[in-house]
């Protein structure tokens, strides 16, 4: 399952290899909107020592349909497992990352989130919307610089996650009260994981390349005696610099992810697909597209904001799950 997100790691490190044969005809440079990543990646710019890079990022992402592994079913393919079957669903994330260059080679950040979920579901006779919201896990990563050429730069990520989200959410499902929700309507998974990972960058005169492979491997039962499957996430970007002002992005990104390992004892794993712990791992690949704005000059100088749209080209699900469907996200950063 964990392969597919390594091969597009791969193929984007293949693509970068026409610009880092140009490593010594050209000089990295920060100061174009190219130079920086898509803000929906964390963890992909080392900060001069002694500055502070802040970045507030906010994400939309719409779900609709149902498929079971890489089909499209309805309702009714649900309904002969389960009690009731989702159909739609929207997550919306506020993030801030506050990075710190702590040496030359070592930069130190904290990644903080604020989800909002809701969640339709339907049996044969009503629907309704779930709703749950609240503050996620903290991520803190420390960047390691381990090469740094004319051009190209490669850093490694060492991170873990304190489980700082509630996963005890309660809500209404359908005709019944104050439940506690499905798994994905959690904000956060309540065990202590560890985020280990590498990016790598090169840049020439027209763009920037970069690609970045990340995993989140839980090493704790939650309170709730389960821990979500681990997981690989692998990104391959490319920004094509328009001017001192603007540059297109876009790339592939590819999510893998396991199986929940445990059994709640708090769930009724026969109601809805959502509740069931058993085979809900899954796969997706997205292609992103964006714009990257930087302001070289004037009172807004070194302001940076990043925009871009993101679509599932596949997707890939042990079990009933509501399918991607299209996302967005914005995001402003900004270094003192």
């Amino acid at each position: 399952m964990f392969a597919r997100p390594l091969q597009v790691a791969c193929a984007a490190l293949i693509a970068a290899a026409p610009l880092t044969a140009q490593d010594d005809e050209y000089r990295w440079s920060d100061d174009r909107p190219d130079a920086m990543a898509p803000s929906s990646l964390v963890g992909t710019r080392m900060v001069p020592s002694g500055s502070v890079q802040l970045t507030y990022l906010f994400s939309n992402s719409s779900y609709s349909g149902v498929r079971l592994g890489s089909a499209v079913v309805d309702a009714g393919d649900v309904l002969s497992y389960y009690d009731s079957s989702p159909f739609q669903r929207r997550d919306r994330i506020h993030r801030a990352v506050l990075a710190f260059g702590a040496g030359e080679s070592f930069t130190l950040l904290v990644d903080a989130h604020f989800a909002d979920r809701s969640r339709d579901i339907t049996d044969e006779d009503f629907f309704i919307t779930t709703e749950a919201s609240g503050v996620g896990d903290v991520g803190v990563e420390a960047l390691v610089s381990v090469y740094e050429g004319a051009a190209t730069r490669v850093h490694l990520i060492a991170g873990a996650e304190v489980p700082v989200g509630s996963t005890d959410e309660r809500g209404d499902l359908l005709t019944l009260r104050d439940q506690i929700l499905p798994y994905e309507m959690q904000p956060g998974s309540g065990s202590v994981s560890v985020v280990p990972g590498i990016y790598a960058e090169t840049q020439n005169e027209f763009g920037t390349v970069g690609a970045q492979v990340k995993a989140r491997l839980r090493l704790t039962d939650n309170d709730r005696d389960y821990r979500l499957g681990d997981q690989v996430e692998a990104n391959g970007w490319i920004g094509y610099r328009l001017n001192d002002w603007f540059a297109l992005t876009s790339g592939v990104r590819a999510l893998s992810w396991g199986s929940i390992q445990g059994a709640p004892s708090d769930v009724d794993v026969g109601r809805d697909p959502g509740e069931d712990p058993v085979f809900t791992g899954g796969m997706r690949v997205d292609i992103p597209l964006g714009l990257n704005v930087h302001m070289p000059s004037g009172s807004l100088a070194g302001h940076r904001l990043s925009m871009e749209f993101a679509w599932p080209v596949h997707q890939e699900y042990d079990n009933f799950r509501v399918a991607a469907d299209w996302g967005f996200s914005i995001g402003w950063t900004k270094a003192f």
